[in-house]
């Protein structure tokens, strides 16, 4: 099959088209010339890449341009194909037409996009918001996980509560009343990681054609469970503090949400810190509206420097608050642990949907976990991570003002796992991705993060997970590649950044 395909496929690696794009364009030419046929499938990404003696991500790229255009189609489990002629309705594929709106359009999909950009094994990643690999407490969890299977072994590895080890939901919810929330562990919901917190929460309150406000830039996968809803998203502006209470009370006359979704700490993509004063203007905003708050809390545990905040869920006196957070970010992503803290008539639906959805967190993982933070194993590991996070974060910083410099501006932020940056003269950074991936460097693309596709002149940039050596040689490759882009004409004119209220 790749024999065939790669029949009159090269690569001029000194030609000035791209590599990527030199792929897409022999893959076209082939199928336009009817040397590859309609149907075929094309060999996985690594087998061309070998075959090319190119880098993995530069094929991934040209399968990517070719899908943009409508050329292949990829499918889950079988691969990317090329695609089929129009045939007639009687002969055409039995799944035409049956697939519910849910599976449906780019924001469906675009998360499923953004996670194999992220767990991608290959070059320097600025790409996924994931902890330090090499950093996990791997050997202190297997003491753990020994522990409980020797001890209950047939009990955890039976099914569990719905709603997650009891233990393991009083130990969140202390960890929470000393942070100021009025919280017990009838209170919390285990969830698989703090996406299915997302997925339940937002199906428990929204329908179809619902609108939804967000900050117009946010995280990616909540957009991507509102679009699997058909609920709209609306964004609203923000500047250093986030959301803004001017346009938000606009928003909220206007278009009578029943919830708001913000990220008060450590905003992804923007690290952006909502002040104290900010978070009390944004809850009596909301009370006056009637509009449910959904916090999320994915990153509080990893300030680096400055003063921890309440968070919005402690500063709620009236039970509007449904609060996420997850281990997966400050911990072990691989556990998929995560919880939601909410009003009893709240947490009763969502226990009702998750035993819909899944029966139940693994009761082993979730005892285990418990075990790890009963004795001390968190603060350990974040007194040892914050360290190393501060470094790595002052090492980003300091490569892109060498390599950057006045071609950009980014913040510096106060905790989390990445820094956000603005590419100075409307550059694209859709093109840039393509070129850096052919270099070996992934980031995450700024159009991901808003409702309409917008700030593609943005990108986010992890420092977590890379070493100071390889941020250094990413931001070298990123600052070359970015001076040799000024003055190109870019692919369409950018938009402002900013969602307008309709």
């Amino acid at each position: 099959m790749a024999e065939v395909l790669l029949h009159g496929l090269t690569v001029d690696p000194s030609s000035r088209v791209p590599v990527y794009r030199q792929i897409a364009d022999g893959i076209r030419l082939g199928l336009e010339q009817g040397r590859f046929q309609p149907g075929l499938r094309l060999p996985a990404t690594r087998d061309l890449a070998r075959a090319l003696d190119v880098n993995r991500n530069t094929v991934v790229a040209a399968y990517d341009a070719l899908a943009r255009e409508g050329l292949v189609s990829s499918h889950t489990g079988r691969g990317t194909f090329l695609a089929e002629p129009r045939i007639p309705e009687a002969e055409a594929d039995p799944f035409a037409h049956v697939f519910a709106r849910a599976v449906e359009g780019s924001k469906v999909a675009s998360l499923l996009s953004v996670y194999r950009t992220a767990i991608s094994k290959e070059g320097i990643s600025f790409a996924g918001s994931f902890p330090a690999a090499d950093l996990m407490p791997v050997e202190a969890f297997r003491r753990a996980m020994a522990a409980v299977l020797r001890e209950r072994g047939e009990e955890l590895l039976s099914y569990g509560p719905t709603a997650g080890h009891f233990p393991l939901r009083e130990t969140i919810a202390e960890g929470m009343r000393r942070r100021g929330s009025r919280v017990d562990a009838e209170g919390v919901l285990v969830t698989n990681g703090s996406q299915q917190g997302l997925e339940l929460v937002f199906r428990t309150f929204v329908d179809p054609g619902d609108t939804v406000l967000v900050e117009d830039l946010t995280y990616t996968g909540a957009l991507s469970v509102l679009a699997s809803l058909d609920a709209r998203a609306v964004g609203v502006p923000g500047d250093d503090e986030g959301i803004r209470p001017d346009l938000l009370g606009r928003a909220l006359e206007r278009h009578r949400p029943s919830l708001l979704y913000v990220q008060p700490t450590f905003h992804n993509p923007t690290a952006r810190v909502m002040g104290e004063a900010r978070r009390r203007e944004v809850l009596a905003l909301a009370a006056r509206h009637g509009c449910i708050v959904v916090e999320d809390d994915w990153g509080g545990d990893l300030r680096l420097e400055g003063q921890d905040l309440p968070t919005l869920h402690a500063l709620d006196a009236s039970g509007r608050v449904v609060y996420l957070s997850t281990f997966s970010k400050k911990l072990l992503p691989g556990l998929r642990l995560g919880w939601v803290a909410a009003a009893p008539p709240v947490l009763e639906r969502l226990v009702a949907l998750k035993q819909v959805a899944d029966c139940g967190t693994s009761p082993l993982l979730q005892a285990a976990l418990h075990r790890f933070l009963h004795e001390g194993g968190l603060e350990d590991h974040l007194r040892r991570v914050k360290r190393v996070y501060r470094e790595r974060r002052d090492a980003m910083l300091a490569a892109l003002q060498r390599h950057l410099g006045d071609r950009a501006t980014w913040t510096r932020p106060e905790g989390g796992l990445f820094v956000w940056t603005r590419l100075r003269h409307g550059l694209d950074t859709s093109a840039l991705f393509a070129e850096a991936a052919e270099r070996g460097v992934l980031f995450s693309r700024g159009e991901l993060f808003h409702a309409d596709g917008l700030a593609r002149d943005c990108m986010r940039l992890t420092y977590a997970g890379v070493t100071p050596e390889q941020i250094e040689q990413g931001m070298e490759i990123l600052g070359e590649l970015v001076r040799a882009r000024e003055g190109k004409p870019e692919a369409a004119p950018l938009e402002a950044d900013a969602v307008p209220i309709l």
